[in-house]
């Protein structure tokens, strides 16, 4: 954990460094947080493809899983479809691409007409900040590696769920960085939601993940005045879910026999 703490530190401080210690402008230093998520994705490929080479675990295959309900005294099955890694980049592909569109507009046009050319983008620096961010990145790539025979199919799972909560945080930054840059009129601004917001979510990440309980909270429990229409209540349909989702990550975690 504290190796992952560390390259999520590191890899954010590269832009924020640039921009304060070497004087980077706030144009350069922003699209090396666009062309970070970018590369992200296909890091995070990595990790998936290797994990499902090595581990064989039946959740990165599609159609494999089953789960069995009870509602209302019948049965219902449901099969998975897609797999874990069609899934993640069917979504963080176009949502990583429609960001790059905005923050192009923001960037080579609004920016320099409204602030003037130096707070544009330096492709000089931007070619050093990104040496600093792969160096980062790919440390992160053999800290997992180490132990990803090992991973069981739900770090993984988690690895592509956070990945993709941070591209919709960034899809929020864009409208509230562009909020702040209307009032302050400045620049800096934008860069600096920019940089915080991705900050936390970034180490959010890296902390150990717990599930639900089977119960829900105490004070949850007073939903269960209101039904639903089959006369479930909240405490029931917590209850079923979840124990339905505790169902399908250990069917997920079963290793699968090539025949």
């Amino acid at each position: 954990m504290l190796g992952r703490l560390a390259q999520a530190l590191g890899v954010n401080s590269v832009p924020v460094a640039g921009m304060f210690g070497e004087g980077w402008s706030q144009g350069t230093a922003l699209a090396i947080y666009w062309i970070e998520g970018l590369l992200v994705i296909g890091f995070i490929a990595v990790r998936v493809i290797l994990h499902r080479r090595w581990t064989k675990k039946a959740g990165h295959v599609s159609g494999r899983v089953v789960t069995t309900t009870r509602r209302n005294g019948k049965t219902a099955t449901r099969t998975s479809s897609g797999t874990l890694l069609g899934g993640y980049l069917v979504t963080a592909i176009p949502f990583t691409l429609a960001h790059g569109l905005f923050l192009g507009i923001i960037l080579f046009l609004f920016l320099p007409k409204e602030f003037g050319p130096q707070a544009g983008v330096s492709l000089a620096d931007l070619k050093l900040g990104l040496l600093g961010v792969l160096f980062f990145l790919i440390l992160g790539l053999v800290i997992d590696l180490i132990s990803l025979k090992d991973k069981s199919f739900r770090w993984i799972e988690l690895l592509t769920q956070r990945a993709l909560g941070r591209i919709f945080v960034v899809h929020l930054t864009i409208i509230f960085g562009m909020g702040a840059l209307a009032f302050f009129h400045a620049p800096a601004a934008f860069f600096l939601v920019f940089a915080g917001l991705k900050l936390l979510v970034d180490l959010g990440s890296v902390m150990p993940h717990r599930e639900l309980d089977v119960q829900p909270p105490r004070w949850a429990k007073h939903l269960d005045k209101i039904k639903s229409a089959g006369g479930e209540t909240f405490s029931e349909n917590w209850k079923r879910t979840e124990l339905e989702q505790r169902r399908l990550r250990e069917a997920n975690e079963a290793v699968l026999h090539e025949s």
